[in-house]
């Protein structure tokens, strides 16, 4: 029986925008999950895309890659790319690696406080991950 995915995404439309609320781990072997919910949005009519990263609890070099090709995607096809809320680990990464200006909103907005509905911790998203049922052994 296969494992499932290590990284969960949920994805909403807030007025213009379409949310994506990554949980778990984004590596190797998960960060297709995050991938094709991209792809899904960038063959969509939206024309802007907010990636909560608060309940990553890490991220391998190739989900840093799957990010910054997102949003470079995103912006190549004149759509806004903006991720939010970071968790310590994935804010460690971006500092380290200097990508922190290229995918962090600047402002208010990064840390969830912005005027309206905030992109920040989504509790749900990170209480599924928390909860989900153990792989059976094999």
């Amino acid at each position: 029986m296969p494992t499932p995915p290590l990284l969960y995404v949920d994805r909403r439309q807030e007025d213009v925008r379409t949310v994506l609320v990554l949980a778990g781990a984004m590596d190797l072997h998960s960060v297709h999950v995050f991938t094709v919910a991209m792809e899904e949005f960038l063959r969509g009519g939206g024309t802007a895309v907010h990636v909560d990263l608060s309940a990553v609890a890490f991220c391998h070099w190739s989900g840093l890659n799957a990010l910054l090709g997102a949003a470079q995607d995103s912006r190549a096809r004149g759509r806004t790319f903006q991720a939010h809320g970071p968790s310590p680990a994935v804010l460690r990464l971006f500092t380290l690696t200097g990508t922190t200006g290229l995918l962090l909103a600047q402002g208010p907005r990064a840390v969830g406080v912005a005027v309206g509905a905030p992109v920040g911790v989504d509790e749900t998203a990170a209480k599924r991950f928390e909860d989900r049922s153990a792989a059976p052994p094999v």
